[in-house]
């Protein structure tokens, strides 16, 4: 991988929550599309990053899976895993948002800690594949040990 790409992916990662903590409590609607954006885009660059790979990211099995029994609105977009799984927690996100509206308790709720967990997983998916990129730059820096 190069290591310019994780770097970026890194920066813009911590761009967005810069961005969010900055917006939360007070976003407008701009602020709220430029961090749905940036998510987006984010989760399509690591899969057509991944695509365009020889590196071996584990779990693609699982992957493969997901996107072959997904729901057809999500298929219709014809995105990858990560861009699929992000359009999912961003639907997650909205109807939780909108069940809290009424008594404001988003994270204490159920719904709120079950989509907690939700993004919890989403993420750690997306830092285990960035961490099979940066293993790959490790290994291949090394130079062979000495016979």
């Amino acid at each position: 991988m190069d290591p310019e790409f994780a770097e970026l992916f890194q920066l813009e990662t911590i761009g967005g929550w810069l961005l969010l903590g900055e917006a939360l409590g007070e976003m407008s609607e701009v602020q709220t599309d430029g961090i749905i954006s940036l998510a987006r885009e984010l989760a399509n660059s690591l899969d057509a990053f991944m695509d365009d790979s020889l590196t071996v990211v584990e779990g693609e099995d699982l992957r493969e899976r997901y996107l072959a029994g997904i729901d057809e609105r999500l298929h219709a977009y014809g995105v990858g895993y990560f861009a699929s799984r992000n359009l999912e927690v961003e639907g997650k996100c909205h109807e939780a948002i909108l069940a809290a509206s009424d008594d404001g308790e988003l994270f204490t709720s159920a719904a709120g800690r079950e989509l907690l967990v939700d993004c919890d997983d989403y993420s750690n998916e997306m830092l285990s594949a960035l961490r099979s990129f940066t293993k790959d730059v490790w290994r291949s820096s090394v130079p062979p040990a000495a016979p």
